[in-house]
């Protein structure tokens, strides 16, 4: 693979013989030692050896939901994170009133939210932070719906205010450059007699995630599209088959929720992240539910739902740096543990001290 500049970065393939979890029959790819790339004995290969870039660790806010999210920011990266991710919410760095026919925000919806914004930004700019949006929010543009309108609707109006949604945080995402921006393809109905996406749904999404691709990138915001069990893409597997609906250099990346992977059984993992390496720009570190959790009246995807604190569930963490730096990864690890937020930074810290026994992730921390 090139990484910019002819600059060429070492891809190890996954053996057969892959390591098993820790903790369950599951399995992670486990990748070879080497983490410079070096051309191969015999070649006139005259560059120098490149070291793989790390990559940016950071935490979820969406876990410390009790907390000012602009207050977060100084005590995790204390902690070691050098990335912290954010989901807006009504009254808290949420967008009220919607946009006014320029693109620009509207005066009704100047007030607290836009202020919040600000600050937050400026605290990410003082502690040298980097910044990731969560646009898949709930109860935002709907007081009765937490879920978001899904963005392979049949309904333009309900598939349009998603969009308009997303455009408005890719606007935001601007004004600090380096931030990324990930969204989620909205909740989809199936059953046994309707599976999935039909060839028309893939064709109505792929169209409107072009133009928001097509958007972010006029604005140099990178964006992603995270899977989530009940979404219109509810897997990797399915992000895959979806990329084929986009016309080539089509700017779209993936968000891979390891937990959602889990869940659809995508294992080993490391085959599957290495598999989708070029579209790969954020993956979100979070564990497995814990198991006879009682049934909750939440939409479906991971968001509302109670994740495992990092360290105690299935994952093996130190497999899952290792096969993402020895891959090359270089964008955001967020840890995210959503559902224990009156446990307040005890989480985040906790998590920090499993991720720093992993090579992988304390280098990453040393050298952000």
């Amino acid at each position: 693979m090139l990484l910019g500049r002819g600059i060429a970065v070492y891809r190890a393939k996954c053996p057969l013989d892959a390591e098993p979890f820790a903790h369950s029959s599951r399995f992670v790819c486990s990748l070879p030692d080497e983490s410079v790339w070096e051309p191969p004995k015999g070649s006139d290969d005259s560059r120098r050896k490149v070291t793989i870039m790390p990559m940016t660790p950071g935490y979820h806010t969406g876990g410390l939901l009790l907390h000012d999210p602009v207050s977060t920011i100084e005590p995790l990266v204390s902690m070691g994170y050098r990335c912290v991710a954010v989901r807006p919410r009504r009254g808290i760095l949420a967008w009220e009133n919607g946009l006014a026919a320029d693109g620009a925000l509207s005066s009704q919806a100047r007030g607290p939210e836009t202020d919040s914004w600000d600050r937050f930004l400026d605290e990410a700019r003082l502690h040298r932070c980097r910044v990731v949006i969560d646009t898949e929010s709930s109860f935002v543009l709907d007081r009765e719906k937490a879920a978001m309108p899904s963005l392979a609707d049949s309904n333009a109006d309900s598939s349009q205010a998603a969009l308009d949604w997303c455009q408005h945080w890719i606007r935001m995402a601007e004004r600090l450059p380096g931030t990324v921006l990930t969204l989620g393809s909205g909740v989809w109905p199936r059953d046994e007699f309707s599976p999935g996406l039909s060839e028309a749904d893939l064709e109505r999404l792929a169209s409107r995630l072009e133009s928001l691709a097509s958007f972010a990138q006029q604005r140099g915001v990178s964006i992603a599209l995270r899977p989530a069990t009940g979404h219109a893409i509810s897997s990797v597997a399915e992000f895959e088959r979806m990329c084929q609906w986009l016309p080539d250099g089509v700017d779209l990346g993936l968000a891979a929720d390891l937990g959602e992977m889990v869940s659809a059984g995508e294992m080993p993992l490391g085959a599957r992240l290495q598999r989708n390496a070029e579209r790969l720009k954020l993956v979100y570190l979070c564990d497995h539910r814990w198991p006879g959790q009682p049934p909750r009246d939440l939409p479906l995807g991971t968001v509302g739902r109670d994740d495992t604190p990092i360290g105690t569930g299935e994952l093996t963490l130190r497999r899952v740096t290792e096969t993402l730096g020895k891959m090359g990864f270089d964008g955001p690890l967020i840890a995210r543990v959503e559902g224990h937020c009156e446990q307040g930074l005890r989480i985040p810290r906790l998590g920090m001290q499993h991720l720093m026994q992993c090579r992988w992730w304390r280098q990453a921390c040393e050298q952000a």
